[in-house]
C-alpha cells in the first residue's frame, strides 16, 4: 500500500458521506472547550442510584433563548456499557448565582424563574457503545420549553435528581475537573488484530514543556502504521464520529475515531510491530480548549481488502485545567433529597443543551 492511500481512501468517504449526513438540531456543549474532547470521570449525576446535582453555568446564551432539553454524557472508555432505566427529575431555572461562589444549599442557586422541566419519571439512558464520540449523550427532551433569563439572569442552573436506577446500571458521567497537570486515557475498542496505542509523559505531567510519546505496539512487524493526530473527536465535516470503516472493507468493529483533517504521519513498526511518535509541548501552553486525540491506522490483515485496521484513541490534555468562572457545580452522591451538598469549586459535569 502506498503511505497515502489509506487516508485517501478515508478523505474521499468520508467527504462523500458528510455530504449524505442529516442535518443535526443545534445544539451547545458546556463548558465548550469538552465539545471535542473528553473530561474525567465521576459518579454525580446518572453516575449513582441517589444523587442531586446542580449545573451552573455563567452567561450560556441571549436571554430569551428556548432550551428545548439536556443532555449528559458518560466519559470515555473502552468497554460498552449496557442500556439502564433511571427514576429522575429535572429543575431548570436563570440564576444570578456565580460559578465559582455558588452556596452550598441548594435551594439558594435556584432562580425566581424555576420551571420542573421534565417532570419526575423513569425513562431508558440509552446503550452507550465505547466507539462512540464525544457528541453522543444521552438527551432529555422537555415537554415544554424552557425561556432563559425570563427574569432578566443571566447564568443558568441544570438541577437534576436522581431518584434510582435499574440493577446494574454503569455511567461514569463525564466533567471538566480542573488540575495543575495534564492527563491522558484510551477512548474506544481497537479493531482487526492485537495492536494497542498509548502515551507518556516526561518532564512533567502533559504540561508545558513535557516531551509527550504516542507509542504504537503489537502492530504488524515492519509494516506501514498512520499515526492520525486530531483536535476532534466528534465529527468530521459535520457527520458524526465515529465512523465504521466496515462500510469501506476495514474489518467488522473497525471505527474511525477521530477527524483525520490535519493528515497522517507515516512509520515503519519495528521488528516487534512497536512506533513512536514524539513532540514536546510549547513553553506557556495550556488549556486552550483543546485536546489531543491519537489513533494509529495500522497495515492489512488477509480478512481486510481495505488493508487498514484501527486501534483505539489516546486522548490527552494539556494541563493546567480551568473551569471557573465559567461553570461549577453543587452535588450530594447519596441522598436525592438532601438539603445542601458539596460546592465543589474548578468543576462541573459536561451538558449538552438541545436549543431546537
Amino acid at each position: 500500500m502506498q503511505p497515502r492511500s489509506a487516508t485517501l481512501i478515508l478523505t474521499a468517504v468520508l467527504a462523500s458521506t458528510a455530504a449524505l449526513a442529516a442535518q443535526m438540531p443545534p445544539t451547545l456543549t458546556l463548558p465548550a472547550e469538552y465539545d471535542l474532547a473528553w473530561g474525567r470521570g465521576s459518579s454525580a449525576g446518572l453516575g449513582s442510584n441517589s444523587t442531586r446535582t446542580q449545573h451552573i453555568f455563567a452567561a450560556p446564551f441571549p436571554i430569551g433563548t428556548p432550551v428545548f432539553g439536556v443532555g449528559f454524557r458518560p466519559t470515555a472508555g473502552t468497554v460498552d456499557r449496557a442500556s439502564f432505566t433511571a427514576d429522575i427529575e429535572i429543575q431548570i431555572s436563570s440564576t444570578a448565582m456565580v460559578p465559582g461562589a455558588l452556596s452550598t444549599t441548594f435551594a439558594s442557586n435556584i432562580g425566581t424563574d424555576m420551571m420542573v422541566a421534565f417532570p419526575r419519571q423513569v425513562i431508558t439512558i440509552p446503550a452507550m457503545p465505547a466507539n462512540r464520540g464525544t457528541g453522543t449523550f444521552a438527551e432529555v427532551r422537555f415537554p415544554v420549553p424552557f425561556i432563559f433569563g425570563t427574569n432578566n439572569e443571566t447564568n443558568i442552573n441544570v438541577d437534576l435528581f436522581v431518584f434510582s436506577r435499574s440493577t446494574g446500571a454503569s455511567w461514569s458521567t463525564d466533567r471538566a475537573f480542573a488540575a495543575a497537570n495534564g492527563r491522558a486515557a484510551t477512548a474506544g475498542i481497537g479493531c482487526g488484530g492485537t495492536a494497542t496505542i498509548n502515551s507518556t509523559s516526561t518532564g512533567g505531567t502533559y504540561v508545558a514543556g513535557a516531551t509527550v510519546g504516542v507509542t504504537l505496539a503489537a502492530a504488524p512487524p515492519l509494516a506501514l502504521a498512520f499515526l492520525l493526530p486530531s483536535f476532534n473527536q466528534k465529527n468530521y465535516n459535520g457527520m458524526p464520529l465515529p465512523f465504521d470503516l466496515s462500510l469501506v472493507g476495514a474489518d467488522p468493529g473497525c471505527a474511525l475515531l477521530v477527524d483525520p483533517a490535519l493528515g497522517p504521519s507515516t512509520f515503519v513498526a519495528d521488528a516487534v510491530g512497536a512506533a513512536s511518535s514524539s513532540f514536546t509541548v510549547p513553553p506557556g501552553y495550556g488549556r486552550f480548549g483543546l485536546g489531543w486525540q491519537w489513533l494509529y491506522l495500522i497495515a492489512a490483515t488477509p480478512t481486510n481488502p481495505l488493508g487498514l485496521a484501527a486501534t483505539a484513541s489516546r486522548t490527552t490534555w494539556i494541563g493546567p485545567e480551568v473551569v471557573t468562572p465559567g461553570a461549577q457545580y453543587v452535588w450530594d452522591l447519596s441522598n436525592v433529597n438532601a438539603v445542601t451538598g458539596n460546592a465543589t469549586t474548578n468543576s462541573v459535569p459536561i451538558v449538552e443543551f438541545l436549543l431546537q
